[in-house]
């Protein structure tokens, strides 16, 4: 009996032994997976690496697939009015400039840029694009004969995929918004049209034109377009990157705040179309 209640004795302790060696080892390997979790992460890269990773800059941020914008149509009990500032033709001496007064007010604009532009001031691409607003395309040499008496869509397309290289080049974005020069109408038929979305290119012309052209030396006959031709909810204006448009711009932003309206800039996840030719599918 003495003998038969030793070897009892022995194989709890052998079973008391091994439980507390199996805890031993549980508790050491949850130390050392807390240990690691904290200095690597929870998905096996370090947080540098995460951290890195999941940054997204203004620049790529254009590129990402991301949810369609839900931009309200309502607010505070009214009809929600935006409007898009645009400008044609830069980058060039003035655009530093209208940067800078658009930096001021927090606003995000969209700048329609020339390929032989570019070529001069591709760090202007690149700041354009790092300060939040959208970099689209102009064609390369703004040639009316050379863009539309060909006979064809050839010429243009070609000119507008050098300039989309130039911005990824400068930007990493694929850019796909384009400005015909001097608009789509009359010159842009339903053929070239085809071509233009086989390209999968999307195309703005303009709701308010400021013809700063006119006023080089009256920059506030640009104002005075803005104050007549300011009435639709959504409303493009188009501006270029010149000098009446430099001393004009502060007042222009002041006024169009004034009659309710917010800046957005352009969304390529929120297109919508803005056309002369009404043409849905640009």
């Amino acid at each position: 009996m003495v003998r038969v209640d030793s070897r009892r004795n022995k194989r709890r302790k052998k079973w008391i032994l091994r439980i507390i060696l199996l805890a031993l080892l549980v508790g050491i390997g949850y130390g050392v997976y807390t240990v690691g979790k904290q200095l690597w992460g929870h998905d096996g890269m370090s947080t540098a690496s995460n951290q890195e990773q999941h940054a997204v800059t203004n620049v790529a941020a254009f590129d990402l697939v991301a949810k369609e914008k839900q931009s309200p149509t309502m607010y505070n009990g009214m009809k929600r009015k935006v409007a898009y500032l645009t400008f044609d033709d830069g980058p060039n001496t003035h655009t530093p400039e209208i940067l800078r007064i658009l930096k001021e007010h927090n606003i995000k604009a969209t700048f329609f840029m020339l390929g032989n532009s570019m070529q001069q001031h591709p760090d202007l691409v690149k700041q354009i694009a790092d300060e939040g607003h959208y970099p689209a395309l102009h064609s390369m040499t703004h040639d009316y004969t050379k863009l539309y008496k060909s006979g064809s869509a050839a010429n243009f397309i070609e000119e507008f995929n050098e300039a989309q290289q130039l911005v990824k080049d400068a930007t990493g974005i694929t850019t796909k918004l384009i400005r015909a020069p001097y608009g789509s109408a009359p010159q842009i038929k339903e053929p070239f049209r085809d071509d233009i979305v086989e390209a999968d290119f999307k195309m703005w012309d303009w709701t308010l034109d400021t013809l700063d052209w006119k006023y080089a030396r009256n920059p506030s006959g640009m104002l005075d377009e803005v104050k007549r031709g300011l009435k639709k909810d959504t409303e493009v204006i188009l501006m270029h990157d010149r000098k009446q448009t430099v001393q004009i711009l502060p007042e222009m932003i002041e006024y169009i705040s004034s009659q309710g309206y917010e800046f957005e800039v352009y969304d390529p996840n929120a297109h919508f179309p803005v056309n002369f030719q009404h043409d849905e599918r640009l």
